[in-house]
């Protein structure tokens, strides 16, 4: 299963991401993390070390391991949401898999994907969407149940309506501060996506008392709200230095955590309807640009056979081979 944490920039994003990935870490075998944000800082906020292999500078190489043994595309080009093939290479999030194994940080039973932010070369000529790119790739190349969990951390605001990547996850919780412009994130994003209100949800954070609690739940759907992370003072004694500051604050956050996970236990995804959302874009993508640069109807010939229930139960028969990490 897939959780997404929305929110407006500041309001407390990615430590609340931070605490729900520590938070599943002891209800199941491996969680695997994901740093969806341009300003990547869910691998602080865990206290991973070590080097990041960032997924936006693999994207060639990642959509090669994706395609697998396909012969239903030819030798045409692989772009992001391209629905799979049974002969593709899929992904399952777990320790052993062949990606996640090598684009990932790994502590314990916590693997960390980055997508990886701006750099000087990017300066007037990339849009964050190109980042992302590899990342929806993956997702849509996933096999999860709910015996598995992503937890991810994404780009502030809205901005993951306009990708593929707007019917993803099974669950989207939005952190809101007890304030107007904070909650506008969350009001913004159902209104656009209407379609898909009974995946969105929101948490109240840095709530100094009940009326802060009442401010929040006045302005959202009441079957959306699961609760509020207190304004804490343990969270600042952390940052200033104290080490067991941050256990207090887990444990000040675990009663929301523990109703997301109920919530997102309760989910179960539609393989065909996934799919079918899929090839849409897919074709309206081809359609609006990838054919013509391409010069080739990258629409045409593409698996009309394949489904996700079916490719469960494939083995992923190819390791890290021609990965280079």
């Amino acid at each position: 299963m897939r959780i997404a944490f929305h929110g407006k920039g500041g309001a407390g994003k990615t430590t609340t991401t931070a605490g729900f990935v520590e938070y599943a870490a002891k209800l199941y075998p491996f969680v695997l993390a994901v740093d969806a944000d341009l300003n990547s800082h869910l691998k602080d906020s865990l206290g991973f070390v070590g080097d990041r292999v960032e997924l936006a500078k693999s994207f060639d190489e990642i959509m090669s391991y994706l395609r697998g043994a396909r012969v239903d595309i030819g030798d045409r080009p692989m772009i992001a949401t391209i629905p799979p093939s049974m002969k593709s290479r899929f992904v399952r999030p777990t320790a052993d898999d062949a990606l996640v194994r090598n684009y990932s940080l790994i502590s314990g039973n916590v693997g960390l994907l980055t997508v990886g932010g701006y750099e000087r070369n990017d300066v007037s000529s990339t849009c964050f969407h190109e980042k992302l790119k590899s990342l929806m790739a993956v997702f849509h190349h996933m096999l999860d149940d709910d015996s598995h969990i992503v937890v991810v951390d994404t780009i502030a605001g809205t901005d993951n309506i306009s990708t593929s990547l707007s019917f993803a996850f099974d669950l989207n919780v939005f952190v809101v501060e007890p304030t107007a412009k904070s909650i506008q994130v969350y009001r913004d994003y159902a209104e656009l996506v209407p379609q898909y209100a009974d995946r969105l949800f929101v948490i109240g954070n840095k709530v100094a008392d009940e009326r802060d609690v009442e401010f929040i739940k006045e302005r959202v759907p009441a079957e959306c709200f699961l609760g509020a992370i207190p304004l804490s003072s343990s969270l600042k004694r952390f940052e200033q230095g104290d080490s067991e500051g941050i256990a207090k604050f887990r444990s000040e956050q675990a009663a929301v955590f523990s109703k997301i996970s109920e919530v997102l236990r309760g989910k179960k995804r539609d393989w065909t309807q996934y799919l079918s959302l899929l090839r849409q874009t897919y074709k309206w993508d081809c359609d609006r640009w990838y054919s013509g640069f391409y010069k080739s109807d990258l629409a045409e010939g593409i698996d009309d056979g394949f489904s996700y229930e079916a490719a469960a139960g494939l083995k992923n028969e190819t390791a890290a081979a021609g990965m280079g990490v």
